[in-house]
C-alpha cells in the first residue's frame, strides 16, 4: 500500500470513531471541526482525501504527509489534570497539516474510559503496522 493510501486509510478509520475533533491552523488562527461519523462523507480522488461533514469539508493532499505521531500529553490548554490524546499529521518541513483530538476520554467521574483508550491504541497499532519497514529492509 502506498504512503498516501496508508494516510487515507488511517484518516478514514479515524473519522468513523465518535468524539473526534479535527484541528487545522496555528496558534494565531485555529479551525476546530467536530466529526459526526453518521454523516461523514469520505472520498479519495488520486492523492487528495476529502472529508465532508455537514457544513464543513477538508481537502488534504495525502502525498504531503511525511510523518504521523500519536501524542498523549497533559491537557494544559484546559487547566486540567487529565491527559489529551491526539494524532498529528506533519509535512516534510515539520509543519502540522492536521491534528485529530480524541474527545470524551474521561467519564463523569473523571475516570479514563477504557473503550476510548482501546480505540486510540488500535488506531496507533494500525499506523505502526503501515509504517513498519518491509521485511528484509
Amino acid at each position: 500500500m502506498s504512503t498516501s493510501a496508508s494516510v487515507a486509510t488511517l484518516l478514514q478509520r479515524l473519522v468513523t470513531l465518535p468524539d473526534i475533533c479535527l484541528v487545522i491552523g496555528s496558534h494565531e488562527a485555529i479551525c476546530e471541526l467536530f466529526v459526526d461519523p453518521a454523516t461523514m462523507d469520505f472520498r479519495v480522488d488520486g492523492a487528495f482525501v476529502t472529508m465532508e461533514n455537514g457544513p464543513w469539508h477538508i481537502h488534504l493532499d495525502a502525498t504531503k504527509v511525511d510523518k504521523i505521531t500519536f501524542v498523549i500529553t497533559p491537557d494544559t490548554a484546559h487547566n486540567s489534570t487529565q491527559l489529551s490524546y491526539s494524532v498529528r499529521f506533519f509535512d516534510a518541513q515539520g509543519t502540522t497539516l492536521l491534528r485529530a483530538f480524541f474527545l470524551a476520554m474521561y467519564d463523569e467521574q473523571a475516570q479514563l474510559r477504557p473503550e476510548r483508550v482501546r480505540q486510540y491504541e488500535e488506531l496507533r497499532a494500525y499506523s505502526d503496522d503501515q509504517n513498519a519497514p518491509a521485511a528484509g529492509v
